[in-house]
C-alpha cells in the first residue's frame, strides 16, 4: 500500500494511530473499524485525517477561486440544495458559456466523501512560495451549518492534494483546470 502524504508538508513519513484506544468491547471494536484511519505526520508533528461524516453531512458551500494577478481569475462555487448540489462557474478561460452543473444527492454525497478523502480539511491555511512573484493564487473556503467556515489558500504553491482535487472536479464534469496555473490562462 502506498504511503499516505501529509496534506501539511507533503512528507511520505506518516503512521497510522487509532481514535479509539484498545478495547476488549465489541462495540467499541466495531467502532473503530468503521472509523476513518487518523494518521500521524512524523516530520510536521500534526494528526490528520479521521471520520469526516459530521463535515459531510454540514457543508453547505465549497468556493474555490484561482486567478492570476491583476488580470483573469476563475471561480467554482458548490452550494448545498434540497435536491443535492448545483455548481456555478465562472470558468472564464476555458467554457464562459457553461451552463451550471446539477448534482443530485447521491452525486453530491459521493463528491463531499470524495472531497474529504482528500484530508482537505487538515490542510494548512496557507500555502505561499516565497522564491516566486506571487503571480498566480487560489483559495478555498469551505461553509458550514453549524461551525466556522474553513478557509485555504495560496500562492505560487500548492498542497500535496491539489492535482487529486483537479481531477476529482474533472470526474464531476467540470472543465479540466489540472494544470498549473500558469498553463491553465489563455
Amino acid at each position: 500500500m502506498a504511503p499516505i502524504i501529509c496534506p501539511k508538508c507533503g512528507c511520505k513519513n506518516t503512521t497510522a494511530v487509532s481514535d479509539i484506544k484498545s478495547s476488549n468491547d465489541e462495540s467499541t471494536i466495531k467502532a473503530t473499524q468503521e472509523k476513518a484511519l487518523c494518521y500521524y505526520c512524523n516530520s510536521c508533528e500534526t494528526n490528520f485525517g479521521g471520520d469526516t461524516t459530521l463535515l459531510e453531512k454540514s457543508t453547505i458551500r465549497i468556493y474555490v477561486n484561482t486567478y492570476k494577478k491583476d488580470t483573469v481569475s476563475q471561480t467554482i462555487n458548490f452550494y448545498k440544495t434540497a435536491a443535492g448540489a448545483t455548481v456555478e462557474g465562472p470558468f472564464l478561460c476555458y467554457y464562459p458559456d457553461l451552463p451550471e452543473l446539477y448534482l443530485d444527492q447521491e452525486q453530491w454525497a459521493r463528491f463531499l466523501k470524495s472531497f474529504y478523502a482528500l484530508y482537505v480539511f487538515d490542510w494548512k491555511h496557507d500555502y505561499i512560495n516565497t522564491d516566486c512573484s506571487h503571480e498566480f493564487g487560489w483559495d478555498l473556503k469551505i461553509k458550514f451549518e453549524d461551525q466556522e467556515p474553513f478557509v485555504s489558500k495560496g500562492s505560487d504553491c500548492y498542497p500535496p492534494y491539489w492535482d487529486a482535487l483537479m481531477d476529482l472536479f474533472v470526474s464531476f464534469g467540470l472543465p479540466n483546470i489540472k494544470n498549473k496555473l500558469a498553463q491553465n490562462f489563455l
